[in-house]
């Protein structure tokens, strides 16, 4: 069995072009790897955005691993002419809010290529499963590439279905057989815990 962890990136900067994380993002990524250490994680990756690489680099610092940045793994917002805005920090008078608030998510983005963006988050994740067999995977990532593959392994019509949260693990497992399954979405236990690990004798 191989087990990918879905992560989405931390809280980032608002009002920018591919922003790092703000002060509240990169202490969920702190906590995010303080969590997923004891998990004996084989191999990390990260989308080329530097709001996945700075999520994923308390992991690295952590695990001594460095991270394989995989370029499909990137999101949506490829080419946008804005800099980017939280979704949950766009004004109240901006269509896209109603859409989020109502959870109209796929109008959120209208304009995107749906079957190219599912194709790219199905191509992603098959390297990397493909590439670790037997093994756990951290993938630090974003919530359009985490809400289309996991619509994908469940055979969902919308892709873009529920809204993670920052840091949030969702998990999938790929078995001896071959088949996707969906292990568990949307985990954020680390935001308000801490892990209990075995005293060592």
């Amino acid at each position: 069995m191989t087990e990918l962890l879905l992560i989405r990136h931390g809280l980032p900067l608002a009002g920018v072009f591919d922003p790092g994380l703000s002060p509240e993002g990169t202490a969920q990524a702190e906590r995010l790897a303080a969590w997923l250490v004891h998990e004996d994680v084989d191999a990390l990756y990260s989308s080329p955005y530097r709001r996945a690489r700075e999520t994923v680099a308390p992991l690295e610092r952590l695990t001594g691993m460095t991270a394989t940045v995989l370029d499909d793994l990137r999101e949506w917002d490829t080419d946008v002419t804005q800099p980017y805005m939280p979704p949950e920090q766009i004004g109240a008078d901006d269509p896209r809010a109603a859409a989020l608030a109502e959870g109209r998510y796929e109008d959120f983005v209208p304009e995107l290529d749906w079957d190219a963006f599912r194709a790219r988050a199905g191509r992603a994740m098959d390297t990397i499963l493909d590439a670790h067999p037997g093994g756990r995977v951290a993938v630090v990532c974003h919530g359009g590439i985490t809400n289309t593959y996991l619509a994908t392994v469940l055979g969902l019509p919308t892709m873009f279905w529920f809204h993670p949260d920052y840091t949030s693990v969702s998990r999938v497992r790929r078995m001896p057989g071959g088949r996707i399954v969906l292990h568990s979405v949307n985990e954020t236990a680390h935001m308000v815990a801490e892990r209990a690990v075995d005293a060592v004798a």
